[in-house]
C-alpha cells in the first residue's frame, strides 16, 4: 500500500510538471553523461514525449545510444532536497507515421509556443520506452519502479477524450473555477480544459501557463472521470462554503 502511494505521487509528478533534465551518453566525449533541460509531455500511460531538433546534441547522443534518463523534479525553494524528483530510464525512440499527429496535437496544445519549431523541419517527437523509474518522495519514500507497475492499461475513455473536454469547457467552466480556486488558490479567468490524463486534467486560464489539476483517484474505465470531476466539484463547493463563513465570521 504504501509504495502505491509512492507510484501515484510519482505519476503525479510527472503529470503536473513540464521541465525536465535529459540524460544521454556523450558521442564526442566517449563514456561521459551528458545533461540538458527539455520540455516534455506524457502518454496516459505515463511515458514521457518530447519534441527535439536533430541539430541539438543530445538527439546526436540518442542516435548513437538511445540509453538515457528523464529527470522530473520538484523545486522547492527551502530545500531543494526536500523536493520530490522522479527518474525514469529507458530508450528514446522516434515517433513517426500516423501517430505523431496525435502526439503533435496534444504537444502544441500544452506548449503551443513550439510550434514555431515545426517550421524548421528538423524537429522531432521522441518517446522515452520505460525500462525503470526511481523515485524519491522524501526521507523514508524511495523506490525503484518496475516498468510493470509504473505503466498504465489505455483508459477506455481515450476515445472520447475530446468530447469530454468539449462538453466541461462549453457547460462546466463554472465547476473548474471552483476547482481552481480549491486546488491552487485563485480564481481563473476564461478557463478552458485542454488534456486528459488517468490522473487528473490540465487547463489554461488568461494570462497563466496550462496547469495540472490531480483527480483524488485514477480515472481509467468509462465513467471515471466524470465521477472524479464531480468528487472535485463537490469538495471545490465544499471548501468555499467554509471560506465563506470564515470571512464572515472575521
Amino acid at each position: 500500500m504504501k509504495k502505491q502511494r509512492s507510484i501515484n505521487y510519482a505519476r503525479n509528478l510527472l503529470r503536473s510538471q513540464e521541465l525536465a533534465v535529459l540524460s544521454t551518453h556523450s558521442k564526442s566525449v566517449k563514456d561521459y553523461p551528458f545533461g540538458s533541460v527539455t520540455t516534455y509531455i506524457s502518454t496516459v500511460n505515463g511515458e514521457p514525449i518530447f519534441y527535439i531538433s536533430n541539430l541539438a546534441q543530445h538527439t546526436h547522443n540518442i542516435l548513437n545510444n538511445p540509453k538515457m534518463c528523464l529527470t522530473v523534479f520538484e523545486g522547492n525553494q527551502n530545500d531543494p532536497n526536500a523536493g520530490a524528483r522522479l527518474s525514469i530510464m529507458g530508450e528514446a525512440i522516434l515517433i513517426d507515421g500516423e501517430q505523431v499527429e496525435s502526439i503533435k496535437k496534444r504537444f502544441f496544445t500544452l506548449f503551443p509556443d513550439s510550434t514555431k519549431y515545426e517550421k524548421m523541419h528538423d524537429f522531432n517527437f521522441y518517446i522515452l520506452k520505460t525500462t525503470k523509474v526511481r523515485y524519491i518522495g522524501g526521507f523514508g519514500d524511495i523506490n525503484w519502479i518496475s516498468k510493470e507497475d509504473w505503466l498504465l492499461e489505455t483508459p477506455t475513455w481515450l476515445e472520447s477524450e475530446s468530447d469530454m473536454i468539449k462538453h466541461m469547457n462549453e457547460d462546466h467552466a463554472e465547476a473548474m473555477d471552483l476547482i481552481c480556486f480549491h486546488k491552487l488558490g485563485y480564481y481563473p479567468k476564461n478557463v478552458e480544459m485542454l488534456a486528459i490524463n488517468p490522473e487528473g486534467y490540465f487547463f489554461k486560464s488568461d494570462g497563466k501557463k496550462p496547469a495540472h489539476i490531480n483527480f483524488e483517484e485514477k480515472a481509467v474505465d468509462d465513467g471515471s472521470v466524470r465521477k472524479q470531476l464531480v468528487k472535485l466539484t463537490h469538495a471545490a463547493r465544499d471548501h468555499l462554503e467554509v471560506v465563506s463563513q470564515q470571512e464572515k465570521a472575521s
